[in-house]
């Protein structure tokens, strides 16, 4: 049966010191984010100082809400077994719990100094997306989310020699065609937040269904803490959508 090897990067040297490639990846992701990001806001006629400001907290606050979220709600008995795990933030990391720390940061950062939130949000879109692909590239050299077994073409043989998804590889893959989608609409803009819309309303089913794949993941309600996050993501996509039609019907007026 055809399948992807799996492929393991040993830990890189630097003066003696091991570097796990997953950390060089995400470090990766957070530059590339910022860099892409500070040009969209530039291009856009937004201030680029202000949005890297503004991604500097995102990305700070995101890495102790992704703890905690995962910690919390994936790992409730070491929670109460060692609470000290809560001030651990080298640890595991969820991506919701990331991006709902960071959304909640980016609407606080930027409405508090009277900026248009929004239109910010739109531009910090357009570096989240490509750094996601490098995000989750790290997922998939350190093969972090094995997945149900599977016949797909897509599927990596892990050491067991069962094949099965490997679910950091196919986001990566998913992020990739999302930053397509996105590229080829950065001159559409019927209205602030049109980007932030179109990434929430295809990441959020994509990723609902890609963690029915997941293993082991505690479920509450059948579902897991992610997917019940896909909901309000794709909610808050749906109100943005609508948001910016009220909007635009009202200035036709």
């Amino acid at each position: 049966m055809l399948s992807i090897p799996y492929v393991h990067i040993p830990p890189l040297r630097l003066f003696g010191a091991p570097i796990q490639p997953f950390g060089l990846l995400v470090g990766l992701a957070i530059v590339v984010g910022f860099l892409l990001a500070r040009r969209r806001a530039a291009t856009t006629g937004l201030d680029p100082q202000l949005c890297v400001e503004g991604m500097v907290w995102m990305v700070l606050v995101s890495l102790v809400t992704g703890h905690l979220v995962d910690v919390v709600l994936y790992y409730p008995e070491d929670v109460l077994r060692h609470p000290l795990v809560l001030l651990e933030i080298w640890r595991d990391l969820s991506s919701f719990g990331g991006f709902l720390g960071g959304g909640l940061t980016v609407y606080l950062f930027f409405s508090r100094r009277g900026a248009p939130t929004l239109r910010y949000a739109d531009a910090i879109m357009f570096g989240l997306v490509p750094g996601w692909i490098f995000g989750r590239m790290g997922c998939a050299v350190a093969h972090d989310h094995p997945g149900a077994p599977t016949s797909w073409l897509l599927g990596v043989r892990f050491p067991d020699g069962i094949i099965r998804h490997d679910l950091g590889f196919e986001e990566m893959l998913f992020a990739v065609v999302l930053t397509a989608v996105l590229t080829s609409l950065r001159s559409v803009r019927p209205f602030d937040g049109f980007h932030t819309a179109v990434v929430m309303l295809l990441y959020a089913p994509v990723r609902f269904l890609m963690d029915f794949l997941r293993v082991g993941d505690r479920t509450y309600l059948g579902l897991t803490p992610a997917q019940h996050l896909c909901v309000v993501m794709a909610a808050f996509g749906v109100y943005l959508v609508a948001r910016g039609a009220r909007r635009g019907r009202a200035r036709a007026i």
